[in-house]
Parts: C-alpha cells; structure tokens; sequence
C-alpha cells in the first residue's frame, strides 16, 4: 500500500509540488519557457511513499518514483524537493515559499524524452542557476549519439553543457553522421570537454 506521510499541510504539498515538477520537468527540455495548461503539461507522479517535512522545508518521494510529464520520464529510486524559505513569516503556509531551491533525483536515474535518454545515479536541479548536474557514471543518448564523463552539467539558459573526466575514466563521446553506417567522430579526452546542447550531449 502507498503510504502518505504529512505534518498540517496536505493541500500545499500538492500545489508546491506540482510547480516544482513543471520547472523541473520543462526545464529538462532544456529551454524553460511559460506554456498553457494542456493534457500534455499535465504532471503524473507514483512513487511507494512520500514524505513532507515543514521545518527542514523539504518533500520526498521514496521508492520506484515515477514522474511524468507528456513524452517526458523520469525514473528513480528517490526524488526529494528542496523549498526556499517563505518570504512573508505571517504566513498560513507553513513558512513555504512556491520558489523552489533544487531538486533532486536519486538511485538508478532515467531521464527519457522521445528519443533522447540521459542516466546516471544522481540529476540535481538547481532552479536559481537553471541548471541540471549530472553524476554518478552519467551518459546522455540520442539515438546513436552518446556522450558520457564523470559529471555531465547542463546550462539550460545558455544551452551549453559541461562534460567532465574523473577518476572513472575520461570524457567520451560518439557521433553518427545522419544516414552514414559508423560514426563519424569518436574521442576520449581527459578533463574537462565543453560542447552545446546539439548532437553531443543528445539533446
């Protein structure tokens, strides 16, 4: 049986919540942009358990959590929501602010939309940076296309992303040329490797 796990504000966690996955989830399109309220904006989230503190300002879903949103899945073992302080201390809210701090997915992450698939064991969003890190043996596929390092973060403002080398190994990437039968680049580099959001980071 799912279990819900509250202190006084049940209705405030659904409103928060659903504000948290639409940044989350249409930042992940890599471009965050205001949208009408359609079927395909809506967000759906299964998860075994979730949990609300209000003090330590923090929801999370615990065990097989799924969210999705349109095309757009996201898989893991825990996703835990990370709130900004209320800016009003009279409030009824429960000294919740509806800005969201970071967000952040744990445990054999997937991350699929259309055609595009990005893992890892860990994906933060930064929602103040608008920023996505990527760790924990990530890799970012399209297709074909892949790139992977020890850390992959994406700049959703700028559309750039940073591929970083580590102690796992270096940074590599392989890139098909549309239509060809091989791939027309493959590389490993060792630190830090930086690129846009096209084919190589599979976005």
């Amino acid at each position: 049986m799912n279990t819900l796990v509250y202190n006084k504000w049940p209705g405030r966690i659904w409103l928060v919540v659903s504000l948290a996955l639409v940044a989350l989830l249409f930042s992940w399109l890599f471009r965050a942009e205001a949208a009408p309220q359609t079927k395909d904006n809506v967000v759906h989230i299964v998860s075994d358990r979730l949990e609300a503190y209000e003090q330590q300002r923090q929801v999370i879903f615990i065990g097989n959590v799924i969210a999705k949103q349109g095309e757009l899945t996201i898989l893991g073992d825990r996703m835990t929501i990370f709130y900004l302080e209320g800016e009003n201390p009279e409030s009824n809210d429960g000294g919740l602010g509806a800005r969201i701090d970071k967000i952040m997915v744990e445990g054999s992450v997937r991350i699929t939309q259309k055609n595009v698939v990005a893992t890892g064991e860990r994906a933060v969003y930064f929602d103040e940076e608008n920023k996505v890190v990527l760790t924990g043996e990530p890799k970012v596929q399209q297709d074909k296309n892949f790139i992977q390092g020890d850390k992959i973060t994406l700049f959703l403002d700028s559309e750039k992303s940073v591929v970083e080398g580590g102690p796992s190994g270096p940074v590599e990437a392989t890139i098909y040329r549309s239509g060809s039968g091989g791939p027309v680049d493959r590389g490993s580099v060792t630190g830090e490797g930086k690129s846009g959001t096209g084919s190589d980071t599979g976005g």
